[in-house]
């Protein structure tokens, strides 16, 4: 005999189900699965529960399903589904990359600050805007360029912004800031 968590675990298709058991199922592989993800695609009234249960509930229909689902496809198949997931990871990307900005435009104007203090000049207005447009403005131009992938992976994206490789990043650039703009206090 199996136990509903050995069926849970091995079934891949689940059919002819009460609204009350989507919503039962979804809860159950939210549970059973803490470390992953849980999606849901309904068409109609019956699916509206397990949507709403759902981490990432897709209404494949204009109906009642789409109040209840945070998505909705005018595709009537899970095609929309690797959409969802592609715009998903840029946003999260986005995200990261937005948080990178601007530690580095908060460093950099730290620094910058910190110099003209240091030698006993208040910096104006015109060296603010000198901070902006000659030193981050080229930051932004390499965020705004960045692409999302074309095909998906299967790499996750990081779960914290304090991860190894982001902060690393965060670091590198802003030493080469620092370098370039100590090289230029101390030359000219």
């Amino acid at each position: 005999m199996f136990s509903f968590k050995s069926v849970l675990a091995r079934a891949q298709v689940f059919a002819r189900m009460s609204p009350d058991d989507k919503a039962l199922l979804v809860s159950s592989l939210q549970n059973h699965y803490l470390d992953q993800q849980v999606g849901m695609c309904g068409d109609g009234a019956n699916d509206c529960g397990a949507l709403k249960t759902a981490d990432a509930g897709v209404s494949l229909s204009e109906s009642e399903a789409s109040i209840a689902a945070p998505f909705t496809s005018k595709i009537q198949n899970i095609s929309c589904c690797v959409t969802l997931i592609k715009e998903g990871k840029a946003s999260l990307t986005a995200t990261f990359q937005t948080f990178k900005f601007i530690e580095l435009y908060a460093l950099i104007q730290f620094y910058f600050t910190f110099m003209l203090y240091f030698v006993g000049v208040q910096p104006t207005d015109g060296q603010y805007l000198y901070i902006d447009l000659m030193v981050t403005f080229p930051l932004t131009i390499f965020i705004a360029g960045t692409k999302p992938q074309e095909k998906l992976t299967a790499d996750l994206p990081t779960e914290s912004l304090f991860y190894v490789p982001i902060l690393m990043s965060v670091s590198i650039m802003a030493a080469i800031q620092f370098a370039f703009q100590t090289y230029f206090y101390f030359d000219i």
